[in-house]
């Protein structure tokens, strides 16, 4: 699947209308798997052909997914149309192993939980910003992480950014809102966005890969920062730091303490009424 093709190949679709789906089925397919193929092409800037697919890499875009508001039951469904795909391509050879074979489904539950508050984030924050051990990397994306950013929300480029050096102030467009950074944490961005300009990549957060050099940031990047935040500042906490629990905490803060309508904390976060209305649902708000 070259970059930018976003159709699906090797005769799937004409298969599954052959067998007798519905238009509506064949469309959603048609749906879920262009997203998957613009996910991949978005990971690996030179494609990725059927049969160089791992496990990860379906995670990946699953975890992905999740981040960006989508239900369980949702994800499950995607999983599902996958995993039939991938038979389709299995029974024909033109993947020797399925990737989506051994792949489960997610656990869905009723209602969500608040593994950490919004107020012992907001405490975390000045110690992580000056901790001499810290990479500028991991101490600006904890920073972005207490906004409520997604992972696709560190895919911003360098042009993207605009800075006021008069106001002290960065303004970062995201797909839905802008974020303002000013005074100490515009200084923490600056000091690392100024370490990225020769990354060889118009990307500001990177994962350098083996073969591909550096692709946009994924995921499990942003993770392994968290995760050793949570390790060093939360040992007694039975949780580890994720942008999923680090928003709905977020989510929460802004509903019962800032006493913010449904309406402003979606468009504080740039997202829709009614995914703000079901993550405050679920959180039993």
């Amino acid at each position: 699947m070259q970059k930018g093709v976003e159709e699906v190949p090797y005769g799937f679709i004409k298969h599954i209308e052959s067998e007798g789906y519905s238009k509506e089925t064949v469309l959603s397919y048609r749906k879920v798997l262009n997203l998957f193929i613009i996910y991949l092409n978005s990971i690996y800037p030179e494609g990725k052909e059927p049969y160089e697919i791992n496990p990860s890499d379906i995670k990946n875009y699953l975890s992905n997914q999740l981040q960006d508001g989508k239900k369980i039951s949702t994800l499950n469904k995607e999983l599902g149309i996958l995993k039939t795909w991938f038979n389709y391509l299995w029974e024909r050879d033109i993947v020797k192993v399925d990737p989506a074979v051994k792949i489960k489904r997610l656990k869905t539950t009723d209602s969500l939980k608040i593994d950490i508050t919004y107020e012992d984030i907001q405490l975390l924050l000045p110690k992580v910003l000056s901790n001499p051990s810290y990479q500028p990397i991991r101490k600006v994306i904890f920073l972005l992480a207490t906004k409520g950013l997604k992972t696709s929300d560190f895919r911003f480029t360098k042009d993207d950014i605009l800075i006021s050096e008069k106001n002290n102030e960065i303004e970062i467009p995201l797909s839905n809102r802008k974020l303002i950074l000013k005074d100490q944490e515009a200084d923490h961005f600056l000091e690392y966005y100024n370490s990225t300009l020769f990354n060889g990549s118009d990307f500001v957060f990177i994962t350098n890969k083996s073969k591909e050099g550096p692709v946009a940031i994924e995921v499990m990047s942003i993770l392994t920062h968290l995760r050793a935040i949570s390790n060093d500042y939360l040992p007694n906490f039975d949780i580890q730091l994720t942008l999923v629990n680090m928003r709905r905490a977020l989510i929460s803060y802004l509903y019962t303490k800032k006493k913010l309508s449904i309406q402003q904390i979606a468009a504080e976060l740039g997202i829709e009424e009614q995914s703000a209305a079901n993550y405050l649902n679920k959180l039993g708000k």
